[in-house]
């Protein structure tokens, strides 16, 4: 049995996404030039390492889907206003990307390489993994930036479901 995300979902996914991603900045924009770039992640070094690097990888994933080339490199991305700038690009063309395919367009297969090893996904497991892959990096940045005394606010999907709704956060 072949299970598929529908298009719906993956927009909705993909809002949730970009509202959990602003939050990340927003909090990222407190710190000082040297907390931004001090080495403080064990993955890619520091807040911006990290920031840039999910930024590559959800236009990778993305540019493979429209098969077309790379548009970002974290090379390009020395800052956060130049971050924060590329992303809300980025996030446009994901959705506009999104808006413009059929369910059944998400089961296309795209190819990538892995490791040296030729692999094939459909669409929505592309954009899927683009998401998770931010995800995983949002926690990291969620102990990273709090280390550095600026914690995250709730990044649950709850919230941005109480935001989209008109409703507020229930006071503790």
């Amino acid at each position: 049995m072949s299970e598929a995300m529908n298009r719906d979902g993956l927009l909705a996914l993909y809002a949730y996404n970009a509202y959990a991603n602003r939050l990340v900045l927003d909090t990222a924009e407190k710190l000082t030039a040297d907390e931004f770039t001090r080495k403080s992640s064990p993955s890619h070094d520091s807040v911006r390492g990290i920031l840039a690097h999910m930024l590559e990888c959800e236009a990778y994933f993305l540019s493979l889907c429209q098969g077309l080339p790379i548009l970002v490199e974290e090379a390009g991305l020395p800052n956060l206003p130049s971050i924060r700038r590329t992303w809300d690009e980025l996030e446009q063309q994901q959705v506009d990307f999104l808006r413009a395919l059929s369910d059944a367009n998400l089961t296309r297969p795209v190819q990538m390489q892995i490791r040296g090893r030729q692999l094939v996904f459909p669409i929505w497991q592309m954009l899927t993994q683009a998401m998770i892959h931010s995800t995983h990096h949002r926690g990291e940045l969620s102990i990273v930036l709090t280390e550095l005394g600026y914690p995250l606010p709730t990044l649950d999907i709850i919230g941005h479901f109480i935001q989209q709704s008109g409703q507020e956060w229930p006071a503790a």
